[in-house]
């Protein structure tokens, strides 16, 4: 069992990181700006955070074994700044990031030469979502934290199929899906299992 806070809990995806790391016995610290949403329940305890107070972020991070960090796409990169400091404060050496597909220029040279043109004329047309996961997985990659950047496509709110594909499998695309359920089986077992240290990974079904 480890004690994992989770930072964007109350967000789409966040309930979902609650809700499977409840399953598979964790502890759970629920952090967020909004946290008015979240039912408490047992194994969950519930913190209201401002990103631009250390110490609020400091409080949520201490005694615990390992964060995640799902903020969404805009306004994240302050926000994953201070998350990080906060972590390396408090002596938490295992972070897991959201970030999104093809989030950086590294995880885009794993795809093949069409994907790749399909995802920069995405960036193109979305630069503002992209440049912030490109930031996000900067910061995390000089953070010198033990780090998953995970990478997926469209994200559905589908039943657990338990059949998702992750890692370097064939048919990478941006134009997949996941469902929020899979994809948080796939991050809370990835976190508590050491896989994919320190690299990012692309997961879909």
């Amino acid at each position: 069992m480890m004690k994992i806070v989770i930072f964007g809990a109350s967000g789409s995806v966040g309930r979902y990181l609650i809700t499977e790391a409840v399953r598979q016995g964790h502890e759970v610290i629920a952090v967020g700006r909004q946290v008015s949403s979240l039912q408490p329940q047992a194994h969950v305890t519930v913190k209201a955070v401002d990103y631009n107070q250390p110490a609020d972020l400091v409080d949520a991070a201490k005694g615990d074994d390992a964060a995640i960090i799902s903020l969404g796409d805009l306004g994240v990169v302050q926000p994953t700044e201070a998350i990080i400091q906060a972590l390396q404060a408090v002596d938490i050496t295992r972070v897991e990031i959201l970030t999104g597909f093809g989030g950086s220029r590294r995880s885009r040279w794993q795809l093949n030469p069409v994907m790749h043109v399909i995802v920069w004329a995405a960036r193109l047309a979305y630069y503002r979502g992209f440049h912030n996961k490109e930031l996000q997985d900067r910061i995390i990659r000089n953070s010198g934290l033990t780090f998953t950047i995970v990478q997926p496509p469209t994200l559905t709110f589908d039943a657990t199929t338990g059949t998702y594909r992750h890692g370097d499998y064939r048919g990478k695309s941006l134009l997949g899906h996941i469902s929020r359920a899979d994809l948080t089986e796939f991050m809370v077992t990835n976190l508590t299992s050491q896989r994919y240290q320190n690299q990012s990974v692309f997961v879909q079904q």
